[in-house]
């Protein structure tokens, strides 16, 4: 990846920085949430000292709009890189993550969905949570907002509930497993320190959804606490690159990684105390999808998560080992709850709208 095309874009950098704060934004097919996204880092009070954005293999000219607005577009440090292939979210941070550890001097590193404009407070917030937090913090997220209705949740982190279904935190009544990717800053100890136990940051085969429970679930069993910030720090958009639509995408992705993770990082005695609930889980699934017309999409889910199964066995294996926690610590962060509460009336209106809107 570090032939990667890039184009430097050192502009002058503003008199005050948040000194050794780096964020990231990746980019696909969406320049015009992506330069929204960095300029709203870069109004930050005070903005990051760097800001590095990877074109993920958009299209020709939304990648031209990109270069083109950011070479003449905020006064911080922005570094722009272009892959010629659409590496996912997972690979991608990856990929921007290591240019932000190779950077001297950058000793927190931030990632932003590039739907998201963050508030002006959010960079400084979420650096204090963690320097206040002491070594065993090591990430911070913060309350994020709908866009189109700044009063409504988006997500207020990431949720491991009853199911060993990971979620959407949509209150501060459940409890808080970590950060969701989308919104979220780790200092450099942290990230050296999973890169070494485990040997990545963001499991590449998941290429996008989940990946970041995957990464907050490590983190826990390592034995960090990551930090909550109960400010609004940013708005977000929500699935731009793929219209806000549900998409067999979305939910071929979500469901296999799901379960790659469940396999991989749940301890055993919890995932036997969960064991029928998980059961339940899946089964509901399988109903929800069937009735939604989705039979080959969940074929397909299954069958390609357990051609996986000899690796993320292997893999399990050797992290199991280096957890620095047990099975009742992180039952202590999960919710006793089987799944996010309001979910069931949410498929409940789709399958309406469905089955009884096309009737009438």
């Amino acid at each position: 990846m570090t032939s990667f095309p890039t184009l430097a874009l050192d502009l002058q950098p503003l008199s005050a920085l948040t000194e050794g704060v780096g964020f990231t934004v990746i980019n696909y097919n969406t320049a015009a949430q992506t330069l929204r996204c960095v300029e709203s880092l870069s109004k930050n009070d005070p903005p990051p000292a760097w800001v590095l954005v990877l074109d993920n293999a958009s299209q020709a000219a939304d990648y031209d709009l990109l270069k083109r607005s950011l070479a003449a577009g905020p006064a911080t440090r922005v570094q722009l890189f272009r892959s010629e292939t659409n590496l996912g979210f997972a690979a991608g941070s990856n990929f921007l993550i290591e240019r932000l550890m190779q950077t001297p001097g950058c000793d927190c590193i931030g990632l932003l969905n590039n739907d998201a404009v963050a508030m002006s407070a959010l960079v400084r917030l979420l650096r204090q949570a963690l320097d206040e937090g002491g070594a065993t913090v090591g990430m911070s997220g913060g309350r994020m907002h709908r866009l189109a209705q700044p009063e409504v949740v988006d997500t207020l982190g990431i949720t491991l509930y009853a199911s060993l279904m990971p979620a959407d935190r949509k209150t501060t009544a459940d409890p808080y497993l970590g950060p969701t990717g989308g919104c979220c800053l780790m200092t450099r100890d942290f990230l050296a320190d999973v890169k070494t136990m485990t040997g990545y940051w963001f499991d590449e085969r998941y290429f996008c959804y989940c990946e970041d429970t995957d990464l907050v679930l490590r983190a826990n069993l390592l034995g960090y606490r990551p930090a909550y910030v109960d400010d609004l720090i940013a708005l977000h958009e929500g699935q731009a690159s793929s219209n806000g639509q549900p998409s067999h995408f979305i939910a071929y992705h979500g469901l296999r990684n799901a379960i790659w993770m469940q396999w991989k990082l749940i301890p055993s005695g919890v995932f036997w105390r969960y064991a029928p609930q998980w059961l339940l889980a899946h089964a509901l699934t399988v109903v929800r999808q069937v009735l939604s017309g989705r039979a080959g999409l969940l074929w397909a889910v299954y069958r390609d998560a357990f051609k996986k199964l000899g690796d993320i066995r292997q893999e399990r294996q050797r992290f199991a080992p280096l957890r620095r926690t047990d099975g009742a610590a992180l039952r202590a962060v999960m919710s006793p709850r089987f799944y996010r509460q309001g979910y069931a009336t949410v498929v409940w209106a789709q399958w309406k709208q469905r089955w009884f809107g096309r009737q009438a």
